[in-house]
């Protein structure tokens, strides 16, 4: 039998990759390759594998871009994190630290969002955020029930939920301590930033739906009620955390709805919208799902509804079921942006819970 010459174009990026090394790539890594040389991006790990093993072998010589990688080391081991740390770090937080004023350094404004300004400050020798309420004349009541509200809140702990220190106060201002996340809220971030890869993105919405499951699951459960993304801080590290509860809503027991309208419009669900409104956790899922849309866009679009008042917000979106657009977003695999649109589905029970959002964002993290 002759001999039968063929060609073979040469993608430096995949010369020295095998099957083993693949394998070891996060999913999400594995996209992006495929992605830059028009492979589809369905499918297991595997078929995704096997794709770029059957491109590497390609008679037909293609140039090829270069590639981003993700940082391989940093995901792994935030895997190995993820699966160890289940529910928290296991602190129940039964105390509620009052700050001495004198104790307190408060440097520069760093933010304003709703009821308070937000400074970057110190407490014993450690950066904090101090978030100023901007309330004047709080009565006695108003103090009670505002530390009622904090007590609570203040036993949440975990990676993804911005930790809270404590509170200071005095007759004519509160202000609330918690950890500082250096790079700011997401919103500010996704418009002074370059678009991350793909791997990255990811993560922000596998910590985000990380954080949100983690309050969902508690008992009694937290409905956040605001989320949106200027309302989920970025750390130095680039991780996402979930802050401002300001209007979270602690649900007293299973299968119960509650029955106040809060938040943000844009960001807010179709059932917020009515004169006696009855809504449960899911609320939350529907505003993370334009969460990671926004994430997906980064700043090539806008946010959430932008272009509309809140009479087109209420008619479009509750009566007529519009959404973002996807079309910017066709290179992403289809699967993830199925995730998206199940969040944002028109009736709440048709969203899926958010621990079943974890397993669907972590597919690409594994």
């Amino acid at each position: 039998m002759p001999f039968r010459l063929v060609r073979r174009h040469v993608d430096d990026k995949l010369e020295l990759e095998n099957w083993l090394t693949l394998s070891k790539r996060i999913k999400a890594d594995l996209i992006v390759m495929c992605q830059e040389r028009g492979l589809a991006t369905e499918g297991t790990k595997p078929q995704l594998i096997q794709l770029l093993m059957d491109w590497k072998n390609n008679t037909k010589p293609v140039p090829i871009p270069s590639s981003p990688h993700l940082e391989q080391l940093n995901m792994q081991e935030a895997i190995l994190h993820y699966s160890a740390r289940g529910q928290g770090s296991g602190d129940s937080g039964d105390y509620l630290e009052e700050i001495p004023a004198d104790k307190l350094i408060v440097g520069s404004k760093i933010g304003t969002g709703g009821f308070k300004d937000c400074f970057r400050g110190e407490y014993q020798g450690n950066p904090v955020a101090v978030g100023e309420v901007r309330i004047a004349d709080f009565s006695s009541s108003d103090f009670e029930e505002i530390r009622h509200e904090i007590s609570v809140l203040k036993q949440l702990r975990h990676e993804n939920i911005v930790k809270f220190i404590g509170v200071c106060w005095d007759r004519h201002r509160l202000s609330i301590i918690t950890e500082l996340c250096e790079n700011g809220d997401l919103f500010e971030y996704m418009r002074r930033v370059p678009k991350p890869h793909f791997g990255q993105m990811t993560m922000f919405m596998h910590d985000i739906a990380l954080g949100v499951s983690y309050l969902h699951t508690r008992r009694p459960s937290v409905i956040h009620r605001d989320l949106k993304s200027m309302n989920v801080l970025i750390t130095a590290d680039n991780r996402a955390k979930i802050n401002d509860f300001g209007l979270a809503r602690i649900r007293p027991r299973m299968n119960t709805v509650v029955h106040t309208a809060c938040g943000t419009p844009n960001w807010q669900a179709p059932e917020f919208w009515a004169s006696r409104p009855s809504y449960t956790e899911k609320v939350d899922v529907y505003a993370c799902g334009l969460i990671f849309w926004e994430i997906l866009q980064w700043n090539e679009g806008h946010y959430p509804y932008h272009d509309m008042t809140e009479h087109q917000l209420y008619s479009q979106v509750r009566d007529h079921n519009v959404r973002p657009p996807l079309g910017r977003l066709q290179k992403h695999p289809k699967a993830l942006l199925d995730l998206i649109q199940d969040m944002w589905a028109q009736e709440p029970v048709d969203r899926p819970p958010m621990t079943q959002v974890v397993e669907r964002v972590l597919d690409y993290l594994s």
